[in-house]
């Protein structure tokens, strides 16, 4: 069994040199080799830490790569296990006659950790082969080159024959292995193939990520691709071999199966063969090597969908898409001009002599405010074709585009043939303008009978009072006629304001006070189904400037629309309430709401309450009928004061609350001193039996 003392004499002989440090990178023993290797005794290095006894030369740092040696040896102590550096610059300090000084040195070194029962590392080799006999350094270029030449003056006794096959096997490893990680970093795809049946000797991560990973080296492209096989490539690789000529594609397409008997994926790549000769100039070889550009080319193709829909859709709606360059003048524009404007102008300017001349100094004028400031416009115009003459509608817009420095440089926009569009509006508009004179024509035709019918029905009951049939019959006549007038009243209110004939006298209205006159003329209708209705106001002061007989009209048509639609014996409640905003009572609204416990409002219905014509489904109890016009006017009038109805309703049996909100005006002084000294309270008006 071999002694300690055995062991020290071995570590002391071995023509190899080891330097051992503690964890802490304390140098504790060096074997012989080393210390001949760096001119240095035990005493003079053990003890030290490694990076103070072989410090780097100050007047030239660049000589000893400290910094590379002591992460090698941290390296191998974290992961315990040997790491190489195959080639390192170290200057060490050596006696001369002339004094110390430092010698540039290149080592190839191994740090190997030696671990206790733990695991843990409690010592860590450093076995270093001095190679400066092998490397010549270029001052100028700062670049160490490998010679390979046999080692000679007076460094050949510390450099044998194994520790130069030691040294060599290292470095070129070092360097296949640099190769190798170059290779399979290389951003596209790389394959090496051999021979004349193209056998993969190289193949690169990139290119089993486009074939999916299976066994490619050693076997032939069409063995392990079988795929591949008939889609193109066979006769390429077979001329590339037997030319010496180089092949590219673009955008090849390449269907390749990414598992066993999976399903093909359809790849697109950019593709070179370039032929690899020997010392002779003869192909032995192909080195393929490309990229998979398959986004690209949906991205693209999906780019190309995309402006086939777009043209598609300028197309459909006659839109034109345009960018006027401001500095130079140039006008582009979308393909499709020629088609919807009849021209393919090059500048503005030959654009705006087609503009119908009545319409062309509105449309300058709207480019200008646009470029000025305001930044967009909005015109539509009359535009001559030149290519037929005809006049078109067309509605051009535009935004204005800025610099960096806020300079208008371009306006771009889209220009619209809207002449269907116009035209349908505008006979929509005299289809309208028909329909108002009718229904004034027919208010008017329709009032004149009923004078001398409700005449003859009074003369009726006077001349037979006796007769109780008569009276019967007269009584209807007269109660038919009366509702008649009204229904008559109604449209001829509807003809007016959708003609525009209504004027408003304003003047500040107490909309309470209105409420009080809009009751008694709803209370007969009220009473008549006996209904129960409730009055609730606040103290704030609610006063609207509008036309106070209008507003009557309003709040009128709101509960006689509350008593139709509910049942005998309902709940009714009209509130008047003042919505604060902002302060100061800046932007308040008076608000007039009228609930009801009736049939209520379909979902459906709802949006459209308060359009002309709209109706709730009839009861069987609504002995008063009508014609959907009494909101309607609501409505309007409304909007006249500048203000704005709604309607809530949870569903048909859930009653419905309708609302009304008119601009809040300033109430005069005797007002407000009255509202001071009124208190909130209801004021229920009961149906009289």
């Amino acid at each position: 069994m071999m002694t300690l003392s055995d062991y020290q004499a071995l570590f002391r002989a071995t023509p190899y040199p080891y330097l051992v440090m503690t964890p802490d990178l304390t140098i504790v023993g060096a074997s012989g080799a080393y210390l001949r290797s760096v001119g240095r005794t035990e005493e003079d290095i053990v003890g030290r830490y490694v990076f103070e006894a072989f410090p780097a030369e100050e007047s030239n740092l660049e000589a000893t790569n400290i910094s590379e040696v002591k992460a090698s040896l941290l390296r191998a102590l974290a992961k315990g296990e040997p790491d190489t550096t195959a080639f390192v610059r170290y200057a060490v300090e050596v006696d001369t006659p002339a004094g110390k000084k430092y010698e540039e040195r290149y080592w190839s070194t191994v740090h190997t950790p030696v671990l206790g029962a733990d695991g843990k590392p409690v010592l860590v080799f450093q076995n270093p082969v001095d190679v400066t006999e092998l490397y010549r350094f270029d001052e100028g270029s700062q670049v160490a080159s490998l010679q390979l030449t046999a080692p000679g003056g007076s460094n050949a006794e510390n450099f044998s024959r194994a520790q130069m096959h030691e040294a060599l096997s290292r470095i070129l490893n070092n360097e296949r292995e640099h190769l190798r990680s170059l290779f399979n970093q290389a951003p596209g795809f790389v394959a090496v193939l051999m021979g004349p049946k193209h056998v993969f000797e190289m193949v690169n991560e990139a290119y089993y990520q486009l074939v999916g990973h299976r066994e490619l080296v050693g076997k032939t492209v069409w063995e392990a691709l079988p795929e591949v096989a008939g889609q193109g490539f066979e006769e390429h690789l077979d001329r590339v071999y037997q030319t010496g000529e180089a092949w590219t594609v673009r955008a090849m397409p390449l269907a390749v199966q990414y598992e066993p008997n999976g399903p093909l994926s359809q790849r697109y790549i950019d593709l070179s063969y370039e032929p690899y000769k020997d010392q002779y100039g003869t192909t032995i070889g192909i080195f393929a090597q490309g990229y998979d550009v398959t986004d690209s080319v949906e991205a693209q193709k999906a780019k190309r969908e995309s402006d086939e829909r777009l043209r598609d859709g300028l197309d459909a709606t006659k839109m034109v898409v345009w960018d006027w360059d401001l500095d130079t003048g140039a006008l582009e524009y979308s393909d499709n001009v020629p088609t919807v404007l009849g021209i393919a102008p090059d500048r503005m300017g030959a654009v705006g002599v087609h503009i119908h001349p009545e319409d062309r100094e509105r449309v300058e004028a709207a480019h200008a405010r646009a470029i000025k400031g305001a930044g967009s416009y909005q015109e539509i115009l009359r535009f001559i074709r030149p290519d037929t003459g005809r006049q078109i509608w067309v509605d051009s817009r535009g935004k204005v585009q800025f610099d960096a420095e806020g300079k208008p440089v371009r306006l771009r926009g889209v220009t619209v043939d809207v002449t269907e569009r116009y035209q349908a509006e505008f006979e929509l508009r005299e289809s309208n303008r028909k329909k108002d004179e009718f229904l004034a024509m027919l208010a008017h035709e329709l009032r004149n009978p009923l004078a001398p019918i409700s005449t003859a029905a009074e003369m009726l009951r006077l001349t037979a009072p006796s007769d109780a049939r008569t009276r019967k019959a007269s009584e209807v006549i007269s109660r038919q006629v009366k509702h008649m007038t009204a229904l008559v009243d109604d449209l001829l209110d509807v003809s007016r304001v959708t003609r525009g004939l209504v004027d408003l006298e304003k003047e500040p209205v107490d909309i309470k006070a209105a409420v009080a006159s809009a009751v008694e003329q709803a209370r007969p209708l009220i009473e008549v189904r006996h209904h129960h209705l409730t009055i609730r106001t606040d103290a704030s002061p609610a006063t609207v400037l509008g036309d106070r007989t209008r507003l009557v009209q309003v709040i009128a048509n709101l509960l006689n629309n509350a008593a139709k639609y509910t049942p005998q014996n309902g709940e009714i409640t009209l509130a008047v309430a003042v919505l604060e905003k902002g302060d100061g009572g800046a932007g308040a609204r008076v608000e007039i709401s009228v609930a009801d416990n009736g049939i209520g409002i379909e979902p459906k219905l709802l949006p459209q309450i308060f359009e002309l014509f709209t109706q709730a489904e009839r009861t069987p109890d609504r002995a008063q009928g009508g014609l959907g016009i009494g909101l309607a006017l609501v409505k309007t009038l409304v909007a006249l004061h500048g203000g704005s109805v709604g309607a809530a309703s949870d569903g048909p049996g859930s009653g419905s609350t309708l609302r009304s909100r008119c601009p809040r005006s300033t109430p005069p002084a005797w007002a407000r001193r009255q509202a001071a000294s009124t208190r909130k309270r209801p004021m229920p008006c009961r149906p009289v039996s």
